[in-house]
Parts: structure tokens; C-alpha cells; sequence
């Protein structure tokens, strides 16, 4: 656990709802940076596509209903991206069933996707969980919940268009 998750949870505001979300989005980046170590050319798109997921994580323990949303839009694209425009999820849980069959791994840099899948979708989860408990919902939240998937959508293919416009063909139905 991260000092500040651990603060969150001594002082007793953040529920385990919240660590755990929290919890899962800084698995999630610890997952980019190890990508990002692997391959440099990615390394600042993986610094700048770990700011929502660092940004939710910080405003889930706050309690926060835009951090629940952030945190569940940016997990719910990165799984619509990985395991629908590409084969990325697919293919890494293929090599964690390698890596039970024969104990090897030829592909550490796939494996990690089955581990990022994991942590993608407990955010996801957390987090709409941790909104659904909330006392007060609305249906104008609704507005902020759409709002924020257009920011996040955005702002990922931005910054893959600024630094790593060779990925930008996954989003060709999209961008037409």
C-alpha cells in the first residue's frame, strides 16, 4: 500500500470500497511504469496516461464523485482499447496460461497485460461501486459521467496522437 492510501485508510473516512480503488488504480500505473521501463519510446505517454488513474485514486479516498467517475472511465477505455481494438488483453492472459503450462514466458511485455486487465477492471468496479453507495446520486450526475468519458476519451487519443501517433491506426472507426 502507497503512504497515501494507508493515510486515507487510518483516518477513517475512505471506506475499504475506496482503498480498494484506489489500490487498484495505483496497481494499474505500477503496471505502466514497468511498460514504460521495458520500452522507453512509451515512457511519456505511460507518465501522462497514468495522471487520471493517479487523479482518481487521490479523489476516490476523498470520496469524491468525479474521482469515481474518472476512475471508471479510465479504466472502462483502457479495457474497451486493449480488448477490443487490439489483442493485447487476449494475448496476455495466453501467456499467463504458458506460464502455468511450462513455467516460461516468452513475452513479459504481453504477460503484463493480464495484470493491467485485472487492476483496469477492479477500478472500474470499485468505483462505480463506491458511487452507487453514495447517499446522494442524481441523475444530473449522469451529465457528469458523460462529460467525463468525452474528457477521458480526449485526452487519451490526444496524447497517443502527440506521443505515439503509430498506435492512433486502433482508433481509425472512431476518427474515420
Amino acid at each position: 500500500m502507497t503512504p497515501a492510501i494507508r493515510a486515507a485508510a487510518a483516518s477513517g473516512r475512505a471506506s475499504a470500497i475506496d482503498i480498494a480503488a484506489a489500490a487498484c488504480a495505483v496497481a494499474f500505473v505500477a503496471v505502466l511504469a514497468l511498460s514504460a521501463y521495458w520500452d522507453r519510446t512509451i515512457r511519456v505517454l505511460h507518465a501522462l496516461e497514468a495522471l487520471p488513474y493517479l487523479a482518481s485514486a487521490v479523489l476516490c479516498l476523498r470520496q469524491r464523485r468525479f474521482g469515481y467517475f474518472l476512475g471508471a472511465a479510465s479504466g472502462g477505455f483502457w479495457l474497451w482499447m486493449a480488448g477490443t481494438l487490439t489483442t493485447f488483453i487476449r494475448n496476455g492472459f495466453g501467456r499467463v496460461g504458458m506460464l502455468i503450462r511450462t513455467g516460461h514466458v516468452d513475452r513479459p511485455d504481453v504477460l503484463i497485460a493480464a495484470p493491467a486487465a485485472c487492476a483496469a477492471g477492479g477500478l472500474v468496479i470499485f468505483c462505480l461501486w463506491g458511487y452507487i453507495r453514495r447517499r446522494r446520486l442524481s441523475w444530473n450526475d449522469a451529465v457528469l459521467l458523460i462529460a467525463t468519458l468525452g474528457m477521458v476519451a480526449g485526452f487519451f487519443i490526444g496524447i497517443f496522437a502527440a506521443f505515439a501517433p503509430q498506435y492512433l491506426g486502433m482508433f481509425k472507426r472512431l476518427l474515420g
